[in-house]
């Protein structure tokens, strides 16, 4: 049976006592800051001795998300700390169950997952059916998927209005705002505490309200300029007059990767009646090499460019970008008249705007 510590807020910081059952001694457990899923840092680290561990610091915001796991990461839990006392209990093998008490923040994401469990649940089953399904019966199950995701980002709303001070709330939203949109997202974002738009999550998503251009089809295209690996910079509007396509993918994306030859194949068609593209990548500055990498191996001949920021690349704020790939095309006169064009329906839109 497992003791419940307090939630009181130390001055003096956090401290984590841990059990953690099934290890041999000198197994070292390391505890990671989460706050960016996608570049996680280290904190700390220590031993277990005689099946306990101990983790100590001081935090400079409320909460932070963070990750104790392995050395070799085949156990690992995430969850939310903060100035307080916690205990976390977990076996070999089982981290992910691992119980956590003394933290607020981390039952608030604990409620909350209780509540979206059932949505998850039915995600799943749907995803089973899918894998054994005929094409025309996965058309039926996409379209069920996409209520039950409707479903969560409701639920997931309605926590947010519930919960305006939690750090689940906004963190919640800082990766759900360009799924959102720039008008819900901005709803929910005014109904925060002055504290939680502070945050490095309210930072994000004041960011996002301030860059987005909430861009539609029909719409004229939002000017940008980035970098190409060899340090060129390139503006969207010294491509004005032609027909271009922006597309947003990176050399992670395995979709896009599988997508690229049908792009160079539309490419290597078009380039000569004035079809350009702008290929901007969401890798990060430690993915570079991956970058140049992949435009050689797929043979992306055109204008690349990033900011090597990842998703806070701001064409990617400023076009709304939730998903990769994605990519806009753009006629003659700078209008919008297509998203998310791929393969042969792209070169049927070409041949439509490039007879």
């Amino acid at each position: 049976m497992l003791l419940v510590a307090s939630c009181t807020v130390k001055d003096s910081g956090y401290k984590i006592t841990g059990k953690a059952s099934g290890f041999t001694d000198s197994t070292l457990l390391y505890l990671d800051d989460a706050t960016r899923s996608e570049d996680v840092k280290t904190l700390d680290s220590t031993y277990i001795v005689s099946g306990t561990f101990t983790f100590t610091g001081k935090l400079a915001d409320r909460a932070k998300n963070v990750i104790i796991r392995t050395a070799d990461n085949s156990d690992s839990k995430y969850f939310w700390i903060e100035n307080s006392d916690l205990t976390f209990t977990g076996e070999k093998g089982k981290f992910r169950s691992a119980v956590i008490t003394g933290s607020k923040t981390q039952q608030e994401d604990e409620a909350l997952d209780a509540l979206v469990s059932p949505i998850y649940r039915e995600r799943d089953s749907l995803n089973n059916l899918y894998r054994g399904a005929t094409k025309a019966e996965q058309l039926n199950i996409s379209k069920q998927m996409d209520i039950v995701s409707t479903k969560e980002l409701t639920l997931d709303a309605e926590f947010m209005k519930a919960h305006p001070a939690s750090y689940i709330s906004v963190s919640m939203l800082n990766i759900y705002a360009s799924t959102y949109g720039k008008g819900k997202t901005d709803s929910l974002y005014n109904g925060f505490t002055a504290e939680t738009k502070k945050t490095a999550y309210g930072k994000n998503i004041a960011e996002y309200l301030r860059l987005n251009k909430d861009i539609k089809i029909g719409d004229k295209y939002a000017d940008f300029t980035q970098t190409t690996p060899t340090g060129q910079k390139i503006t969207v509007s010294q491509f004005a007059g032609k027909v271009f396509l922006i597309d947003f993918w990176a050399s992670w994306c395995g979709p896009c990767r599988q997508e690229n030859p049908e792009l160079a194949k539309s490419y290597q068609q078009y380039k000569n009646k004035g079809f350009e593209v702008i290929g901007v990548s969401l890798d990060r500055l430690s993915e570079k090499q991956d970058w140049i990498d992949a435009i050689k191996k797929d043979k992306l001949t055109w204008a690349n460019v990033s900011e090597l920021n990842g998703d806070r690349n701001t064409a990617a704020l400023m076009y709304g970008i939730n998903g990769i790939p994605d990519n806009f095309l753009v006629n003659k006169q700078g209008i919008i008249v297509a998203r998310n064009l791929r393969g042969q329906e792209l070169r049927d839109k070409l041949k439509e705007l490039l007879p």
